[in-house]
């Protein structure tokens, strides 16, 4: 890409203007929005300061009892307090454990469709195995998929999401066009319908912007499914930057924000691999990219390249501190190694990965080496985060303790859920302080897994054994989102998503 940007035009790129029209004022000041039914649920959000007291809450690292925290009306934490007024003026939280947001990282929402029915396809080596397998089934309903099955399907998605104590999600957004590959009057509709589910159902979400240009290495440019794939870059850029005008319109900047993800160096050719970072760096947007999934995916990048696609992308500076190498399983100890000195992040999906038959991320080398390390649900053939976090947990106890961790693998497993998944989504929440924003969870600490664990090994106990049922309340933003394990819309959701199923999958 040539020419200069003017850096006091966002909408610029390449030396052109990329929109049509003035970007709107981002809107910082107002909370966020929810839909009529969630107001009509009376969710507390007024305007003036309130507070939670549970039997205990997870904060600064440990367990802590006896502790209220606060919020003020823009939803933000503002406070934690022991005075006896506070904890007589804060909302009681009987018998609960308070957790912050858990935060599913790398997540294809639209592919909770393909529930059960992924092994109903080849899974020989000749098919690409059960990875082959899966993109072959989403293949098929891919091209039945329309605009209300895609608010349905991702509405659904999120709903379990939340279910399980998810407060936001990174959706990696691939499907761009109509079933015959032509575009939509509205080239953004798709992801429209993406961000439209995740406000009805209140969820914070990082839509990441796939770019597809080929089918695979050394294919020509125009091949690969027609649903997904980009004309050119100027064209995704150009999509992009609509895309943001309208969410910037549309919602605060901390409930919907925008991401760009060039799938892979398979899918997308190193000089628009290199257009796409220069044009994530330069509006300051997380790149999130699939890097070494398969053995097989490195032998091809070094057949094209002289190289593996992670040595050719930090060779020309794509690996940063906003880069997220997804799935980064098939690693040399030195590309391990840089992404700890680029300040990378990793988002590993072990569930997906098990499935799939990929093989196992070397994560505590990558907690050594210095890379955060977040965690996904992936293709969502179960999406249940605290799920994630304890593979990650059985991983990391597999292999020697990673320096500076010690012992502490359940805590290293749920940061991992937490904190390191909102910085590599570029997300406000991850931890309850003051400053951030109220997201968080609770569980019933009489539930038969947790019944007589006490402060110091509660957080151990919910990696190792949470079932979701435990899950009671979740609050985004101080709003309430899941009470006593149920959405507003619950039934709603539910009963829409299994009408399009039978739709989807006709007897």
């Amino acid at each position: 890409m040539r020419g200069q940007r003017n850096p006091r035009d966002p909408r610029t790129f390449g030396g052109r203007s990329v929109a049509a029209e003035p970007p709107p004022p981002r809107v910082t000041a107002r909370p966020a929005p929810v839909s009529a039914a969630v107001v009509q649920a009376g969710v507390p959000h007024g305007s003036r300061e309130g507070g939670w007291l549970p039997d205990a809450v997870y904060t600064g690292g440990k367990v802590e009892q006896g502790l209220a925290f606060f919020a003020d009306a823009m939803g933000r934490i503002t406070r934690f307090s022991r005075e006896p007024a506070d904890l007589a003026a804060a909302r009681r939280l009987q018998g609960q454990l308070a957790l912050p947001g858990l935060v599913n990282a790398h997540s294809h929402a639209l592919h909770r469709v393909l529930r059960g029915r992924g092994e109903r396809h080849s899974a020989s080596p000749d098919s690409g195995g059960r990875r082959g397998a899966e993109a072959a089934a989403w293949q098929e309903v891919s091209l039945r998929c329309h605009g209300e099955n895609i608010f349905d399907a991702a509405r659904m998605a999120f709903l379990e999401m939340l279910l399980g104590g998810v407060t936001c999600v990174g959706e990696f957004h691939a499907l761009h066009h109509q079933p015959d590959g032509s575009p939509w009057p509205d080239s953004n509709f798709l992801a429209k319908e993406i961000l439209r589910a995740a406000h009805d159902v209140g969820i914070r979400l990082a839509l990441l912007k796939v770019a597809q240009f080929r089918a695979d290495f050394r294919a020509e440019p125009g091949t690969g499914p027609v649903r997904s794939r980009s004309g050119s870059v100027e064209a995704w850029v150009r999509d992009l930057e609509l895309l943001r005008t309208a969410v910037e319109r549309e919602y605060p900047v901390d409930e919907i924000w925008l991401g760009a993800a060039p799938d892979s160096l398979a899918q997308v050719p190193l000089e628009a691999m290199k257009a796409v970072a220069s044009y994530a760096r330069t509006q300051r947007l997380r790149l999130h990219v699939h890097v070494a999934v398969t053995a097989e995916e490195n032998a091809a990048g070094v057949a094209e390249f002289g190289r593996t696609p992670l040595a050719l992308l930090a060779e020309h500076g794509v690996v940063d501190k906003r880069f997220t190498a997804v799935g980064a399983i098939h690693l040399s100890p030195d590309e391990v190694k840089l992404l700890g000195t680029t300040r990378a992040a990793v988002c590993a999906c072990p569930g997906s990965e098990m499935r799939l038959g990929l093989g196992v991320a070397p994560v505590g080398a990558m907690l050594q080496s210095g890379a955060g390390v977040a965690l996904g649900t992936d293709t969502n053939a179960r999406i249940d985060l605290l799920e994630e976090a304890r593979l990650l947990d059985y991983r990391l106890r597999a292999g020697p303790a990673p320096e500076g961790l010690g012992r502490d693998w359940a805590a290293a497993a749920f940061h991992a859920a937490t904190v390191s998944g909102a910085r590599c989504l570029g997300a406000p929440g991850g931890a309850l302080e003051v400053g951030r924003p109220a997201d968080f969870f609770t569980v019933n600490l009489h539930d038969p897994v947790l019944a007589g664990t006490d402060s110091t090994a509660l957080l151990a106990a919910v990696v190792e054994a949470l079932d979701r049922r435990a899950i009671r309340d979740v609050w985004i933003g101080a709003r309430q989102r899941i009470a006593a394990g149920r959405h507003v819309n619950h039934g709603m959701i539910v009963g829409r998503f299994v009408d399009m199923q039978r739709r989807l999958w006709p007897a």
